[in-house]
């Protein structure tokens, strides 16, 4: 009934109470807007993934000045990818990595709150519920 949307909800959990990450990433997820999140094509210029020749999956995060001015450098990030490669592995150590990428993709644009893991599955079960039943009804309506 919903498609693709219906699991598309890896940026709901971040937005979980016991999400491991920090409070400023989920903040920043709760603030965002869907359009807020953007390929970041050039975070396989310089955090390629091992063995991955050829295969690239890009991933999304909230616009951050880190973002924005490496998105259009992508040549100039390949040559100070070690160099960004620290910089990222300090700010992971930190704590701070949202503050340079704040993963997270554009189902952001729905979340308003951050709740407990068990109130999302909740909330996901009610309304699949209820389209199911909404489309049992128009089904079975001649």
């Amino acid at each position: 009934m919903l498609g693709a949307q219906g699991v598309n909800i890896g940026t709901r959990f971040l937005a979980a109470k016991e999400s491991p990450i920090p409070d400023g990433h989920k903040q920043m997820i709760v603030a965002a807007q869907s359009e807020d999140a953007v390929k970041a094509d050039f975070w396989n210029d310089i955090m390629p993934l091992p063995g991955a020749a050829g295969y690239f999956t890009v991933p999304r995060a909230l616009r951050t000045p880190f973002l924005d001015e490496w998105q259009q450098r992508r040549d100039e990030a390949r040559r100070e990818q070690q160099r960004l490669q620290q910089e990222i592995g300090a700010a992971a150590q930190d704590g701070r990595l949202h503050e340079l990428m704040p993963f997270a993709g554009q189902t952001a644009g729905a979340i308003r709150e951050v709740l407990p893991a068990a109130t999302i599955v909740e909330q996901l079960v009610e309304e699949a519920e209820r389209a199911l039943r909404s489309a049992g009804a128009s089904l079975s309506t001649p």
